[in-house]
């Protein structure tokens, strides 16, 4: 799978959703779906089972699996099993975190609000879009962080395991264990109205653009390093 290919990918498909749903009511018609007329949401925050399965252990998870690879690449690095594996690792390494990282710092400045939080749903803040501004007077009296869904983030970025295996049936593999994580967690998310389904198919595709990114830079970085290695053999030889 070509990087660049992919970039540009997921930058035509930002675009597009970004447009579809600031142009329709297609994030409030799938939650109205989420919301009882009883005016509760279908699943809420104190079922034990779900709420470990989808949220604080999905999260041990990913974290987890993010150490093993350090210790790995840090204690291991000899071994060759790790050299044949090095720059998959890499690219896990620093694209989960960057994935993560960039959403959070987008929650902190969309000012967007969760459903659960909106007049709509019993809340007390009025719906606005992504590139809406609040009507006067009655914009939050606290920052707002609902969008990107940064739970959601956490299961979308382990897309970037689908650089770590060589193989393209594995890859694929890894690919639909990462978006099955990510829509998991979103939709759970999305089930207590913590989201819109908006939230959770932007961060979907900005988790596979940073990771594509990271991919392109890694692989330009390991080209450029082999090749001055070479230089460097031939000069000596």
């Amino acid at each position: 799978m070509n990087p660049i290919k992919q970039i540009l990918w997921s930058i035509l498909a930002l675009f597009v959703l970004l447009l579809c749903f600031e142009k329709t009511n297609l994030d409030l018609l799938v939650q109205d779906v989420f919301y009882s007329s009883s005016q509760q949401w279908i699943l809420d925050t104190t079922h034990p089972v779900l709420h470990f399965l989808l949220y604080d252990g999905a999260k041990a998870a990913v974290i987890g699996w993010e150490l093993l690879l350090l210790i790995a690449l840090v204690f291991f690095r000899k071994k060759a099993i790790v050299k044949a594996y090095r720059q998959g690792i890499t690219i896990v390494l620093i694209a989960i975190p960057l994935s993560v990282g960039v959403v959070s710092v987008l929650k902190n400045s969309t000012n967007i609000a969760c459903p659960y939080a909106l007049t709509r749903y019993g809340g007390d803040i009025p719906y606005v879009r992504i590139f809406d501004h609040y009507p006067e007077g009655q914009r939050p009296q606290k920052q707002q962080r609902c969008f990107p869904a940064g739970h959601a983030s956490a299961g979308f970025a382990l897309l970037a395991l689908y650089y770590l295996p060589k193989t393209r049936r594995r890859k694929n593999q890894f690919l639909a264990l990462a978006l099955g994580a990510g829509t998991a967690m979103g939709t759970y998310k999305m089930l207590v109205g913590h989201h819109f389904i908006s939230h959770t198919l932007i961060t979907m595709v900005l988790c596979w653009l940073k990771v594509n990114i990271v991919a392109l830079c890694t692989q330009r970085f390991s080209s450029l390093e082999n090749s001055e290695y070479t230089a460097i053999n031939n000069q000596t030889g």
